[in-house]
């Protein structure tokens, strides 16, 4: 039978149609893109400004400090270095006496002899809630003339904690007899007293045998004091 030219055509545009709707092959991925360069650091801010002291602290550091340094051996054996700052003194009547004062005596020969009595400790001044400080009582006759003579000296280091980057500590409280036979490497330097100001100012530096110490091996102190001392009237 034959078709009609028409019906020919329609039937020509008919398949022509169902080739091009068939579904084509996937195209091939595209490459990533190149990541872009970091951008420049913008710059520092500007510092903030330093906050003040808090409250009391003038009055409590005001009269000087200590510094102190230690080198020896923990009792575990490794060696050990430690440097603190004692600056705090207690400010209440009671606590004077024993902490920052100067007693002046006369001797019958001539001259006088110096009772310094000074105390300073590493944070709250206040044995109810700190208890660690150092402490020296010192006798000298005749400060700074030619005939000047050191009687008597103890320095006493209360409940030191040395703590180590490990995570280790170990406690020093000892009192020493500076010159004694427990303390035989003992200097004082630069011993110098202001009667005027009552400022006191020395180095000092002594070793100590390992079995008169806390770390139980050969300990060895230095340091310097600076302090403004009190007098009672």
């Amino acid at each position: 039978m034959k078709l009609c030219k028409l019906c020919a055509m329609a039937i020509s545009a008919l398949a022509l149609c169902l080739i091009s709707c068939s579904d084509g092959e996937d195209g091939t991925d595209g490459i990533d893109g190149i990541d872009g360069k970091n951008g420049i650091d913008g710059k520092n801010g500007i510092n903030g400004v330093d906050g003040q002291d808090g409250v009391g602290f003038d009055e409590l550091t005001r009269y000087g400090n200590i510094t102190m340094h230690m080198e020896g051996t923990r009792p575990d054996g490794d060696s050990f270095s430690d440097s603190r700052t004692y600056r705090f003194t207690p400010v209440e009547a009671t606590s004077i006496g024993s902490s920052n004062r100067v007693d002046i005596i006369p001797i019958l020969e001539g001259g006088a002899s110096y009772e310094f009595r000074i105390r300073r400790y590493y944070a709250n001044p206040d044995e109810a809630y700190q208890q660690n400080y150092i402490r020296f009582v010192i006798l000298i006759d005749n400060v700074g003339e030619e005939n000047e003579a050191l009687v008597s000296a103890t320095m006493s280091i209360v409940n030191h904690a040395v703590i180590s980057d490990d995570g280790k500590f170990f406690i020093i409280n000892d009192v020493f007899g500076l010159g004694q036979p427990t303390v035989p490497e003992f200097e004082f330097s630069d011993m110098a007293f202001d009667p005027e100001t009552n400022n006191l100012s020395f180095g000092y530096r002594f070793s100590v045998d390992a079995e008169f110490n806390d770390s139980g091996n050969d300990l060895h102190i230095s340091g310097k004091v600076d302090v403004d001392l009190l007098e009672l009237i």
